[in-house]
């Protein structure tokens, strides 16, 4: 089974995602002409799905197009010979 690895930006992303949308509920059940007050939940879940899509695009858009298919390190030359003399 794999591991779910969490980056700093991912970490960021869904913590900033998770704030817009604790905002948005707030401000339509403060807005909310029902008694008691309720909630638009919807609109809050497409908040935090737009601004987390926003967030990960500009983050997409900062990483050079060439850099995630280079490796990390060089290979080592390939040679038949002797190591002296490669």
């Amino acid at each position: 089974m794999t591991e779910l690895v969490i980056t700093p930006g991912l970490l960021l992303t869904l913590m900033v995602s998770a704030i817009a949308a604790v905002a948005v509920y707030l401000d339509t059940k403060r807005r909310s002409c029902e008694t008691p007050p309720r909630g638009d939940l919807y609109m809050a879940i497409t908040a935090a799905a737009a601004v987390a899509a926003v967030i990960l695009a500009l983050g997409l858009a900062s990483v050079p197009l060439g850099s995630a298919q280079t490796p990390a390190a060089d290979p080592a030359p390939s040679c038949s010979a002797p190591l002296s003399s490669c």
